[in-house]
């Protein structure tokens, strides 16, 4: 019975006694854990510590980085646009600081001199400003010149008010392959409050204290400059911030020093002490909780690794099973109507299979998976991008959050860089007219101006003046080539403002007839005007009389001689829209169905002779498509070969104009 007693009595304090032990073998670490566990707990503080500080880089050097692209952007433009004028860059500034309130200023100083700033207002005083001579600034323009890279100056006091920084870029103008030449700099003036502000920097948090220290990307060897001294003489943890040409140095200590954040574990050490005898208590509910634990470990981890965002857990089938509670208003459709269904039932087939093929390569690899794909919601389209992570064998766990404002942004590039690529292609299409077409005539002048030099004075006078006849008719074709030239270049840089006003059309073809008769009298070629002498049109005079004059010269051009051009024009309506229809007829050569096919494309390889071997550029054409598309009409061509060729142009009538006019302004008010 004793034996029994005694038995007893040990299983019933068997808890105790366990909980007596764990106790004591508490009271004996806890004596022994300062010593060993404090250097264990500041090296996980600075782990720690570093992380935080690694997020800290990555927002700073984001924010900065994406402002200083700014310059190189405009650096590398100028470099190939070196003729830039002031209104260009405000324009061009004025797209790449649209709604970004960090950047203050941006300005463009060629030789080093600025010579624009924008927005201009209230910054007129630095119009003019020699960076060269600046005390302050010349060694930073020296030195950008020097290496070719970005150099962010500051922080210092700005003309304005407030603190900022200053990024200058270099911008050499690309004369020949392989040699670049000075043209003069660029710089954006950034708000460092505003910048800082955008990375999340606060100078305490509730832990720990930062500060920085590099003034004018100097490292360890500048001064502070954000931020408390003390910090760098505190055994700081610290991290280089990389700009283009040096760096600033990050650097944290806990807020109230390392000594009275080590001293905190006192407070653990005898809770850990106090609480031994109810965790011995509960030492049998945490097994119990151990096993569920253990099952949902995986699943809390797969969503921890995942942002807070949109967070959906999929099958391996592509099943909607489970939408915690995050972000639903990026939901395509209502929560209730997506459980059960796959995302072949909710999304198009495209989209569908490229979510499947991510879910599989999430589920073989077990790695995170990113995708991104669009979404038209309630009539729009937005951009996601989504985080895949492995859960189990068959199930992934997808966070998405919205990217649209980054693909506007890339969008906007792209868009900037294929407007930069066809302005350099005008520029060399603008050159190869110029080195092709003026060859020509200049040729014809030079070698009959020999002639004459050489006959001078006992040279045939009918000889003399079929020679002087047909310089004239070079240098009219050149006159012409030129003019057509600037029109051309005047177009493609959408510095042409159209006038409309009610003009006499009748006299405005004679004025056409008259730039073009000495070519229609040299081949003996008759015009008819057929036009009503109170025929009105509502037009620009002045692009009209281009157009028109165009159109004469190409067919005189393309007619025989002693053949005949007529001009006529008519009313044509077109659906719900009215037209003054301007047709010029000739009895030339026509054209195949190819030449028609190709004719608005501008190519100098296919630019055709006339019937007398009259030289062209291939603008005429193009020019008067461009400048009837201006005035809202259009141009058609009804050719026969080696049967005539009528072009015809339409302009709307006046009130017909209007009602374009006031229905492009209510479109552009929407």
């Amino acid at each position: 019975m004793k034996s029994k007693q005694k038995k007893l009595q040990y299983k019933d304090f068997k808890p105790a006694i366990y909980a007596l032990v764990f106790f004591a073998f508490l009271m004996s670490i806890s004596f022994y854990y300062s010593s060993y566990k404090r250097g264990i707990w500041e090296k996980d503080v600075r782990g720690d510590l570093l992380e935080v500080l690694i997020g800290k880089k990555s927002k700073l050097e984001k924010a900065l980085s994406s402002r200083i692209y700014y310059t190189k952007g405009v650096a590398a433009f100028v470099s190939i646009h070196p003729e830039i004028s002031n209104d260009e860059f405000y324009e061009l500034a004025r797209q790449l600081q649209r709604s970004d309130s960090i950047i203050s200023t941006m300005s463009l100083s060629k030789d080093g001199i600025i010579n624009a700033i924008y927005p201009l207002e209230g910054h007129e005083a630095a119009i003019g400003l020699n960076l060269m001579e600046h005390p302050e600034r010349r060694e930073i323009v020296e030195k950008t010149i020097k290496t070719g890279k970005t150099f962010v100056a500051g922080p210092l006091i700005l003309v304005e008010g407030g603190i900022g920084f200053i990024s200058y870029t270099p911008i050499f103008k690309k004369e020949t392959p392989g040699e670049n030449h000075f043209w003069g700099m660029t710089d954006i003036v950034i708000d460092k409050n505003q910048l800082f502000e955008e990375a999340g920097l606060t100078t305490a948090d509730n832990r720990f204290q930062f500060a920085l220290k590099g003034t004018d990307g100097t490292g360890e060897n500048g001064s502070t400059f954000w931020g408390s001294e003390s910090i760098f003489a505190n055994n700081p943890v610290k991290i280089k911030i990389n700009l283009p040409d040096g760096n600033w140095v990050l650097a944290a200590t806990p807020l109230n020093g390392w000594a009275n954040l080590l001293d905190q574990d006192k407070t653990l050490y005898f809770a850990l002490l106090l609480s031994s005898l109810l965790i011995s208590l509960l030492f049998w509910l945490l097994l119990k909780a151990q096993l569920k634990v253990n099952a949902n470990e995986k699943e809390l981890k797969a969503i921890l690794n995942s942002m807070h965002t949109l967070i959906v857990e999929y099958s391996d089938q592509g099943e909607y099973i489970k939408i915690p509670p995050t972000n639903k208003a990026l939901l395509f459709r209502n929560e209730t109507e997506l459980i059960g269904k796959t995302v072949q039932d909710v999304f198009e087939p495209e989209l569908a299979e490229k979510l499947m093929i991510a879910f599989q390569q999430c589920l073989e690899t077990q790695e995170l998976v990113i995708v991104e794909y669009p979404l038209e919601i309630q009539g729009t389209e937005r951009w996601f991008s989504a985080r895949i992570s492995y859960k189990s064998t068959d199930r992934v766990i997808l966070n998405a959050y919205e990217i649209t404002e980054q693909k506007n942004i890339e969008s906007n590039l792209r868009e900037s860089e294929q407007r930069f690529k066809s302005l350099n292609g005008v520029k060399d299409k603008f050159l190869s007219i110029l080195a092709h077409d003026l060859r020509g005539p200049v040729g014809s002048f030079k070698m009959l101006t020999s002639i004459m030099l050489s006959e001078f004075g006992k040279g045939d006078p009918e000889k003399t003046k079929r020679m002087l006849s047909s310089i004239h008719l070079a240098s009219a074709n050149l006159y012409d080539l030129l003019d057509n030239l600037l029109n051309w270049s005047h177009a493609q840089r959408d510095s042409i403002v159209i006038s409309k006003t009610k003009i006499e059309l009748f006299h405005l073809c004679d004025d056409a007839i008259d730039s073009q008769k000495v070519h229609a009298d040299l081949k003996h070629i008759q015009i008819i005007n057929e036009i009503p002498e109170d025929q009105i049109v509502f037009c620009d005079q002045y692009v009209t009389l281009t157009i028109l004059r165009n159109l004469l010269s190409n067919a005189i051009k393309f007619t025989p001689n002693n053949g005949v051009v007529k001009m006529s024009t008519s009313k044509v309506e077109t659906g719900d829209k009215l037209y003054d229809k301007i047709s010029v007829q000739d009895s030339g050569v026509g054209m195949s169905e190819d030449q028609l096919e190709s004719i608005f494309k501008l190519k100098l390889s296919e630019s055709t002779v006339g019937t007398n071997n009259e030289s062209g550029s291939g603008l005429g054409l193009s020019l008067c498509k461009e400048f009837i598309d201006k005035q809202g009409g259009r141009i058609e061509i009804d050719t026969v070969k080696s049967g005539g060729t009528t072009v015809s142009i339409y302009l709307p009538t006046e009130m017909n104009a209007k009602a374009i006019t006031n229905a492009a302004k209510l479109i552009s008010s929407t």
